[in-house]
């Protein structure tokens, strides 16, 4: 039988009443620790994607839009409980962890957490006869700090966590750590992160400014400044009552200044592709330009790029949130996402999936119909001649 933790009366709680997050605050540390999943911890720092953070990321258009395919695909998958081939009855942890709030609000988190940091963290608030996690709360990972002791060479000794809200210093078991396999965009993505921020920031600054419709050029005697002005006024006076105008001394030149030079369209085109491929969404999902690489979002392709995005996109975070649910339970159980069930949402893209499968010999043919909701077919009885069906 598992030993329950320490539980402290901080915990406690933290566990009894509601709680709303109150925003996200940058890490104490100068980097995050990366992670072993283990208790122990590796030592190695990674610094903070060239002073880019996370609110700074998600004001980039093409970063919002791939984090909300992501974290927009894992929260609309159905999560539960599997022993061998059979399914279990649905317990907090895979429908409803958090008293406080619902299951898309903590995944939503705990996704966004894994992206931008690495890693995401659940406070255990309540455990089960046998010690094993029975609710938790999803907890921003800036508020919490590994505690650890040096044991010489990569790896450090984790003591246990202190968590914002929580007095005391909590063990390492009252934590679920969601370690990433990917690397945290923060960590390798700062120099296209802030080369698209200085692209957005020039933009504004050129939509914000008014460029002159046309230019006076005097050709003649100089003139004063004061005088200057009056000329332009007296000429754009006439221009607001009369189609042709007469300028003497002076010549007259338009400006052609096309909306795409202002907004700087076709750069920051390659950057909504550059960011599309450091998420691995295809790019077309988030409206790219074509000069960035980008191919035509078709009706034809839409299950082809749905298929794309959970393949190689949403599945390592799918990944890391069933082999830490699953740790979280009792040998021989697990949590995995219904993966299936999402893709049905797309005819073409299920139908595909599951003939995939059943070709392959994964899946029979009534396991196919049935991931596809169909009906088991009766079995063949009575005349079956034609027309006696």
């Amino acid at each position: 039988m598992r030993l329950l933790p320490r539980r402290d009366r901080a915990l406690e709680a933290a566990s009894s009443a509601p709680v709303v997050s109150s925003g996200r605050r940058r890490p104490s540390w100068p980097g995050p620790r990366i992670r072993s999943g283990t208790p122990l911890e590796v030592a190695e720092l990674a610094w903070v994607g060239a002073g880019v953070s996370r609110e700074e990321a998600l004001s980039i258009p093409s970063v919002l839009a791939c984090r909300n395919l992501i974290a927009g695909a894992i929260v609309q998958m159905h999560l539960y409980r599997f022993r061998g081939p059979e399914r279990l009855d649905a317990d907090y942890l895979t429908t409803k962890p958090d008293p406080s709030t619902t299951l898309p609000a903590t995944l939503g988190g705990t996704v966004d957490d894994l992206i931008f940091a690495g890693r995401a963290y659940w406070l255990v608030l309540e455990r089960d006869s046998e010690g094993f996690a029975r609710r938790a709360r999803w907890t921003p990972v800036a508020d919490v700090t590994p505690r650890t002791r040096s044991t010489g060479g990569s790896y450090e000794e984790l003591l246990g966590y202190t968590v914002a809200g929580v007095a005391d210093e909590l063990a390492p078991d009252d934590l679920l750590r969601f370690d990433s396999a990917l690397p945290a965009l923060l960590d390798v993505g700062g120099p296209a992160l802030r080369a698209a921020l200085e692209l957005e920031q020039a933009a504004r600054r050129l939509a914000a400014v008014e460029l002159p419709a046309g230019v006076l050029k005097n050709e003649g005697q100089e003139v004063s400044p004061d005088e200057g002005a009056a000329i332009a006024d007296d000429f754009q006076a006439r221009r607001l009552t009369n189609p042709i105008a007469f300028v003497q001394g002076m010549s007259y030149s338009r400006e052609n200044v096309s909306p795409a030079d202002l907004q700087l369209i076709e750069a920051r085109a390659n950057v909504a592709t550059d960011v599309a491929r450091m998420f691995n969404v295809p790019v077309s999902m988030i409206g790219a330009s074509p000069s960035g690489n980008a191919s035509a979002l078709l009706y034809s392709n839409v299950g082809q790029n749905l298929t794309t995005l959970v393949t190689t996109a949403v599945a390592p975070y799918l990944r890391t949130i069933e082999a830490t649910l699953s740790d979280a339970y009792p040998r021989g159980t697990g949590a995995a996402f219904d993966v299936p069930a999402f893709l049905r949402s797309d005819p073409q893209a299920a139908a595909d999936y599951v003939t995939g499968l059943v070709a392959a010999q994964l899946l029979s043919v009534e396991e196919g119909r049935s991931m596809l909701g169909i009906e088991s077919a009766p079995a063949p009885s009575g005349d079956l001649t034609p027309g006696g069906i």
